[in-house]
Order: structure tokens, then C-alpha cells, then sequence
């Protein structure tokens, strides 16, 4: 079958590797679309996450069960379904305490040298990984659970009641993802700070009350003067030094700043800025258990559309027309279409 596999620094080959087989209790999953990730840019722009290389890369992934291994029962061939690629070991302190998406550490099929990636003909995984589509939930979408489940987990992390006065920073996959599981959940007052103009239009067509641009206006004041003073709940989607310090001063006393960004490098903070205003700050990883499927339930619910936002490319243009432009910010969403071969 053909792969991408990921061999250092820049470096992704298309190649050919014998097909996986399932083993016990696993399923084989004909793989139709695999979304490309901002973690993916990072290993590929960065190396940042993909020791040891070589590995099959990719983890938004959906498509077709085609072979069950021994022991399974619940899951039939030819089964819609989008796979869950997180790992966990079951028997440390955080599974036992039910945070095994914190098992640690942290591994994902496709991610940090496992094998087993989206982006490939074939995947193999764990039958209690992979969920069913309803009809009413497309291939497309499926491809789309992983990174809105990331997305979604952050907004229960707020504690966000519908009343609230919101703002995101970053309209990248994640950002937007808040947005919608806000929108979903019934919250009407959401800023979405971003410089990409692209960006900014998507989020106001997908519900955004405003979306700001930070290059032309001092973020803080125009969130302030914006309804009530500040903001109840900050999420920080973009992963830069601006903003995390305009995310914190944009918060009313005790606020919730939630933190779903990966940065690149480290930054620099402020601890009385938090102190004297009692600000939470809350990290976000992955997402917990039921998260999957309350996301694909609200696709059925036709809650996460994709126009506008979401594009499709050849496997055989991964970098060109996805890795590059995603990382120039040219592009806000894509999924590789594997289900076809590369051009």
C-alpha cells in the first residue's frame, strides 16, 4: 500500500509498505480522508514530536472498516467510521483517576513516531477506537471529529454557560472548532481574534459576533468596550507571545483563560496579571472520555458545516498545497482525500 511517511526535517516520502493486517481486537479501516493538523506542521516544519522517524504520518482520520481482526464483535465490515488515535496505557495513576486522555505520555497514531498514521491506504487500531458515522454524518465530518473533539473538550474546560461574554484567540481548525462547539451550545456572544482576513471572514460567516483584527486595533479595548466589560472565558487557539498577554488582559476578575495552543517556543508571562485579577488559567489536552461522541452527535444535529472554511487536496500535493499554504496561513482547514490515488 501506498504511505507518507515522515523521515526527519521536512522530509515526507510517498512510499510503498506491505499492508497491515488486524490483529486481536482490532479493525482495518480502508482510509478515506485524513485531515492535516497543526501538530503535523510542527513535526514537519520543526521536528518538534516525530522522534523516531521513520513513521507513517497522520491522525484526523476516517473512512471504511474492511477487515476485523479476532475478538471483535460490535463493529461489521464495510462500518462509516472515524477513528479516536489516542493511546493509553490503562494502568497508570492518571487512567485509573479516568483522565486516561492525559495518560502520559502523551501518543496518538500518526504522532511522535507510531506507526499506524492516517496517511496511508489502510490503518490498523483497536476496536474501541474507532466510531460509527450515523447516515447523517459524512466521511468528510468524520475526518473532521478528531481535531473538533480537541475543540470541543476546551470549551467543557471553560465551564462556558450560554449567557457568557467569549472571545478566541487564533481562527485556525481549533479556534473555528470553539467557535462552532460555542455556537452549538447555544453561546451568541463570541469574538474571534485573528489577523488573517480569510480567517476573520470565515468566522463571521460560521456565528462569530465580531472578529478582530490585532494588527489595526489594541485588541484589549475593543474586547472591553464590546457589552459588558471583559470577557468571562478567553480561549488561546493561536499560540503566540500577543496572544497570551491579550488573551489575559481581556478577561474580567476571576476569569477563565483556557489554554488548547501548542507554541512553538516558550513565552514570557506575568504572574501579577493573574494574581491580582484571580484569573484561572486551565489547560486543555486532547479530549476526554464521551467527547467523540457528543461531537458526532452534533453533526447529525448538522451543527459543524464545513463551506468556507474546510478544503480538500490530492494526496500527491501534501506539502505544496497543504503543509505550505496551512503554514503561511493561506488556507484554514484541509483534508487529504486518500481514498483517491495521488496524482
Amino acid at each position: 500500500m501506498l504511505v507518507s511517511r515522515l523521515h526527519g526535517l521536512e522530509d515526507i516520502r510517498l512510499e510503498e509498505v506491505p499492508e497491515p493486517v488486524a490483529g486481536e481486537d482490532e479493525v482495518r479501516v480502508q482510509v478515506a480522508y485524513n485531515g492535516v493538523c497543526g501538530s503535523d506542521l510542527h513535526m514537519y516544519f520543526r521536528d518538534k514530536h516525530a522522534n523516531p522517524t521513520p513513521f507513517i504520518l497522520g491522525h484526523e482520520i476516517a473512512g471504511v472498516v474492511d477487515q476485523i481482526g479476532p475478538g471483535v464483535q460490535d463493529i461489521a465490515e464495510g462500518t462509516r467510521v472515524a477513528v479516536r488515535p489516542l493511546l493509553q496505557c490503562g494502568t497508570c495513576e492518571r487512567c485509573h483517576r479516568g483522565l486516561s486522555h492525559l495518560c502520559t505520555p502523551p501518543r496518538l497514531l500518526g504522532c511522535g513516531g507510531l506507526e499506524g498514521g492516517g496517511l496511508a491506504n489502510y490503518c490498523v487500531a483497536k476496536a474501541h477506537m474507532v466510531y460509527p458515522l450515523p447516515d447523517s454524518v459524512s466521511l468528510e465530518l468524520g475526518a473532521l471529529v478528531e481535531p473538533m473533539a480537541v475543540s470541543y473538550h476546551g470549551v467543557m474546560r471553560g465551564d462556558v454557560d450560554a449567557g457568557m461574554k467569549v472571545v478566541v484567540f487564533g481562527a485556525g481548525p481549533i479556534g473555528i472548532g470553539v467557535l462552532l462547539a460555542l455556537r452549538a451550545i447555544g453561546v451568541e456572544d463570541v469574538f474571534v481574534v485573528e489577523p488573517s482576513p480569510q480567517r476573520r471572514d470565515a468566522a463571521i460567516s460560521l456565528g462569530a459576533t465580531e472578529a478582530i483584527d490585532p494588527r489595526s486595533v489594541d485588541v484589549v479595548e475593543v474586547v472591553r468596550s464590546r457589552g459588558k466589560s471583559a470577557a468571562d472565558v478567553v480561549f488561546e487557539c493561536a499560540g503566540t507571545q500577543a496572544s497570551f498577554t491579550q488573551a489575559v488582559s481581556s478577561l474580567q476578575a476571576r476569569g477563565r483563560l483556557v489554554m488548547l495552543a501548542m507554541y512553538e517556543d516558550p513565552i514570557e508571562w506575568d504572574p501579577g496579571a493573574l494574581m491580582f485579577n484571580e484569573v484561572q488559567v486551565r489547560g486543555s489536552m486532547c479530549y476526554a472520555d464521551g467527547v467523540y461522541e457528543s461531537v458526532i452527535n452534533l453533526m447529525a444535529s448538522g451543527h459543524y458545516p464545513t463551506s468556507g472554511w474546510v478544503e480538500h487536496i490530492p494526496w500527491g500535493g501534501l506539502v505544496e498545497e497543504g503543509f505550505i499554504p496551512l503554514r503561511r496561513g493561506e488556507r484554514l482547514k484541509v483534508l487529504v482525500d486518500v481514498g483517491s490515488p495521488p496524482r
